[in-house]
């Protein structure tokens, strides 16, 4: 350790990955005027154009991200065999952020400082904790660092409670109209299939751009070969005979269950970020809008020099995470309910108070009305299965 303080001063911030959560936090630091010294180190070779983040317009938006959103749409919809459902606000509209622009606007307003660098090609290979901070090595340097936001995805849990969000898709361009603009197809041809529950989503840009997935929540991987293969079918279904560019392609399989690596870390001068310091909504797979809540409340915090509370930091309210337990445990018994209980949300519930629940920002009434909408005896069992695991669980460590 007193080697490497002789070559160097240790670093104040050093965050983990050039993600959505990383990168984020690095716009909120320099939106607090933060003046220690921050390093991003992030192992792939540059800024990818591989993902795009959707969430529904909000308070909660940061303007700069404001700045970001490459479209918005004020109608979404949800189809089945048994209907078409829309759904539609001005103020609550569905928003995309893509990639690319979150790393153009880090890099644009950080590069001109001289306590900010971001390092790509840089893959961490360790972290050593010492008395008085850590040791980093990377695949080309040993850095010091005072605190340390790691915000790489956890591995995957094969032995989960949930499911497993699973999807492969294609951003795509064609000579011919066949897109609506104005509509975000959220769940289309959603059903039971031996897979799980699945569905397309289709992220209209124009009549002829679109991002088209075939998107899959189940219990076990669903592997990219047979993810592409289902595309392959639905994509042929709604071009027709028309040929297409394909500009991009997007494959992930994404954790439904409760996820929180900082439970597990008692050092509060290392804290995780993004979906493994708990970002994702385990019953949505949303996450984009909570992380923009937790880069918020992590720069406010280490702006005033104050040690990072793991627990202040939670990016959702355990109401929410306690409300996605039951939902999940219901879709894990009965996928088929799982069809009827979106069906029904979209059918009784009013598209402002969904748009609020689905961004943490709900009322009280915007709660019941969404509870209300629901299959009651699905969720009745599902909310005393799980009171009598934790009741058990409970019991099993008092013995202990």
């Amino acid at each position: 350790m007193n080697t490497i303080k002789a070559k160097q001063a240790a670093i104040d911030v050093v965050i983990i990955g050039a993600g959505a959560a990383g990168l984020s936090l690095l716009l909120a630091l320099d939106e607090h005027n933060y003046t220690g010294t921050v390093k991003v180190l992030e192992r792939r070779s540059g800024p990818q154009n591989d993902r795009i983040w959707s969430f529904w317009h909000s308070n909660a938006v940061p303007s700069y991200i404001e700045s970001i959103v490459s479209h918005k749409w004020s109608t979404w919809s949800l189809m089945t065999q048994q209907g078409h459902y829309l759904m539609g606000h001005s103020f609550y509209q569905y928003c995309s952020v893509r990639s690319e622009h979150l790393s153009a606007l880090a890099v644009e307003r950080t590069s001109a400082q001289a306590n900010i660098d971001v390092l790509f090609n840089c893959d961490v290979a360790s972290i050593k904790a010492e008395d008085d901070g850590f040791i980093i090595t990377t695949s080309s340097e040993t850095l010091m660092a005072k605190q340390i936001i790691d915000t790489r995805p956890p591995a995957l849990n094969s032995n989960h409670k949930g499911l497993l969000q699973c999807f492969y898709g294609e951003e795509i361009m064609l000579d011919a109209a066949i897109f609506e603009p104005s509509t975000v197809k959220l769940m289309d041809q959603l059903c039971r299939s031996a897979l799980g529950i699945e569905f397309v989503y289709i992220l209209p840009f124009s009549v002829n751009h679109a991002l088209v997935e075939f998107t899959c929540f189940s219990i076990d991987i669903i592997d990219k070969e047979t993810l592409k293969k289902r595309f392959a079918q639905i994509i042929k279904n709604i071009v027709k005979q028309h040929d297409y560019k394909v500009v991009r392609t997007e494959h992930a399989v994404l954790p439904m269950y409760l996820i929180n690596q900082n439970r597990h870390e008692p050092h509060s001068d290392l804290i995780y970020g993004g979906i493994a310091g708990g970002a994702m909504r385990t019953a949505t797979g949303y996450s984009f809008l909570s992380s923009q809540r937790w880069a918020k409340k992590c720069a406010s915090a280490l702006t005033q020099r104050t040690k990072l509370n793991a627990a202040a930091l939670a990016p959702i309210n355990s109401l929410y995470q306690k409300m996605d337990v039951i939902m999940l445990r219901v879709l894990r018994t009965d996928m088929k309910t799982g069809v009827t209980i979106f069906e029904r949300m979209f059918e009784r519930v009013k598209a402002e108070r969904f748009a609020r629940f689905m961004t943490e920002q709900a009322t009280l009434l915007d709660i019941l009305s969404v509870i209300w909408a629901m299959p009651k005896w699905a969720f009745l069992c599902a909310a005393f299965g799980s009171f009598f695991t934790r009741t058990a669980s409970s019991n099993k460590k008092r013995e202990r």
